[in-house]
């Protein structure tokens, strides 16, 4: 009887994870401030050295030597309504996710090795989820934390074919890594904390291109490959005990569009796009190390779908020394409305952007800040077991974000 309870608690333990990882709605591309400034339009006007992580057939434009370094705070939060329909175990009322605030760091180098080669390192992080409940809040036996942390190495080498057309490769390395705690409801005491972590790492490549048609026009594309990530852990719980475990999955492919237009050497607009193809993450697996009888091997099947992502932004220079900026995206998210969950709370999402701009002879500093409105989702109904069954409210979800950055132009 032990057994079979642990089995279903595990199984709504492995759904509810698997619902998390590398959703759109916390895919992130905050990656420098002058491009947050700019709704992270910077894929074919980027012009300092986070082009690294936007475009890095860019990196042909730099003449010397630059480095920048920079930290965004990211703000989540969401109201959560959730209603036991019977047969369940009480989870209902009205609830909010505890304040957060996650630091995203970026660095780069950008050092052109002859007049047409350049080589640039970057490492920035291109998921990132954090929520957390109270621990006696209604829906702690579905979840009470989640994080989800990852950091990219990104060298690359770009190449100028002609004045017009410059082309690179690169290699990204990420380091990922999931932690989840929920309730689990035993005997005595009241309710124990299930908690799994693991970590590992995925090789994936990027190729990106730049045109230029004339001095005001020019388009920049950038594929990223889908890439195997394995991580390894441990799923712990004081009342069934520990055991060894490694989860499976392959991250999805994207390409990303951009179109520049710059009117004068002051003015500069981008329009750009993002497609993310989550069809590649249609599966996570689960191997246990077979030590602990009460945990077995399984695999949760996806229902993502393809994304968009849509940005526009502007900068202005008032002065040379001042630059103004504004963005606006659409984005949406991969994750279905019949199989959202509270850990992942995610719809399309609707952001605005501000940003400042300073520069002297060789160094610079930008300053941006971003606030994410995410769409509400109503009569969401998950069933934990044959006879329980759940219905989830999401609203007033909004992210904050405030970035710096600065860099040295040598």
């Amino acid at each position: 009887m032990k057994r079979a309870s642990v089995l279903v608690y595990c199984s709504l333990f492995i759904c509810l994870l698997a619902s998390t990882a590398h959703a759109g709605g916390f895919a992130l591309y905050e990656w420098g401030s002058r491009a947050i400034g700019m709704g992270t339009a910077n894929i074919a006007t980027g012009t300092d050295a986070s082009v690294v992580a936007y475009n890095p057939a860019l990196m042909t434009q730099f003449d010397s030597a630059q480095v920048m370094t920079g930290v965004a705070a990211i703000t989540p939060q969401i109201d959560v309504n959730i209603t036991d329909n019977g047969g369940g175990l009480g989870a209902v009322g009205n609830n909010t996710t505890e304040s957060q605030t996650f630091m995203v760091p970026h660095a780069y180098y950008v050092q052109p090795l002859t007049d047409r080669v350049t080589a640039g390192v970057g490492v920035f992080t291109r998921y990132g989820l954090g929520m957390r409940y109270d621990d006696d809040w209604g829906g702690r036996y579905l979840l009470q934390e989640v994080l989800l942390e990852s950091y990219s190495m990104n060298p690359s080498l770009a190449f100028k074919v002609n004045d017009n057309f410059s082309f690179a490769f690169g290699v990204e390395v990420m380091q990922g890594s999931m932690k989840l705690d929920r309730a689990i409801p035993v005997p005595f005491p009241a309710y124990s904390t299930a908690s799994i972590e693991v970590e590992g790492t995925s090789v994936g490549g990027n190729i990106a291109l730049d045109y230029k048609f004339n001095d005001q026009w020019n388009v920049g594309f950038q594929y990223r490959t889908p890439t195997d990530f394995a991580g390894y852990g441990d799923v712990n719980n004081d009342y069934i005990g520990s055991d060894h475990v490694k989860v499976s999955a392959t991250f999805p492919s994207s390409y990303n569009l951009g179109l520049g237009y710059r009117p004068t050497e002051d003015l500069t607009f981008e329009f750009s796009v993002i497609h993310t193809r989550w069809e590649y993450f249609d599966k996570m697996k689960y191997n246990y190390g077979g030590d602990n009888p009460n945990y077995e091997d399984s695999e949760t099947d996806f229902y993502y779908k393809n994304t968009w992502r849509f940005q526009l932004g502007a900068e202005y220079w008032l002065t040379d020394m001042f630059a103004l900026r504004g963005g606006y995206v659409y984005d949406q998210t991969p994750t279905r409305h019949e199989h959202a969950s509270v850990m992942l709370p995610a719809n399309d999402r609707n952001l605005f952007s501000l940003g400042l701009g300073f520069k002297g002879d060789h160094w610079f500093v930008d300053a941006a800040g971003m606030y994410i409105v995410t769409k509400e989702r109503h009569g969401i109904t998950y069933e934990a077991s044959d006879t329980a069954t759940y219905s989830y409210d999401f609203k007033n979800g909004s992210t904050t974000i405030f970035s710096l950055s600065g860099g040295y132009q040598f």
